[in-house]
């Protein structure tokens, strides 16, 4: 019995396709699922605002930006929910950023342009820690 020859060289490509390529293509489908699977996931840490020191312009007056709640007397700009000084417990100002007077932080509404402004509403600055680093402190926790 002799085998029919030209029907299995016709037939070639097909075994070709299914023995070689059919595999790869297999092994690359199952290493794109296990990458899905098994890949780091980024996480955001939230962090919460803490004062900070005002900047300084070139005579070493602090600069308080508009909306930003600040201690006049020590120069240090709080977090938009916050109304009263840490340190000696005064109440905090705030500058109008339409004509740049400054108001109580408590008071909704600017005296001079009749602007009204809510702070903290938004919180839309939300300040995320950055991963990858140490712990603070410099030891790595074991």
């Amino acid at each position: 019995m002799v085998p029919d020859w030209n029907a299995l060289i016709s037939m070639l490509p097909f075994f070709l396709i299914l023995g070689v390529v059919g595999p790869i293509l297999t092994i690359m489908m199952l290493m794109q699922l296990w990458y899905l699977i098994h890949r780091r996931r980024g996480r955001v840490r939230k962090v919460e605002q803490e004062p900070a020191s005002a900047p300084l312009d070139t005579a070493g007056a602090p600069i308080y930006p508009p909306n930003v709640p600040f201690c006049e007397e020590h120069g240090v700009l709080y977090p938009p929910d916050a109304r009263s000084c840490e340190i000696d417990r005064a109440e905090l100002a705030v500058r109008c950023p339409v004509d740049q007077t400054t108001r109580l932080a408590s008071q909704e509404l600017c005296r001079v342009c009749g602007t009204r402004y809510v702070l903290g509403a938004s919180q839309g600055g939300l300040t995320v820690r950055r991963g990858g680093s140490p712990p603070e402190g410099g030891a790595a926790v074991a």
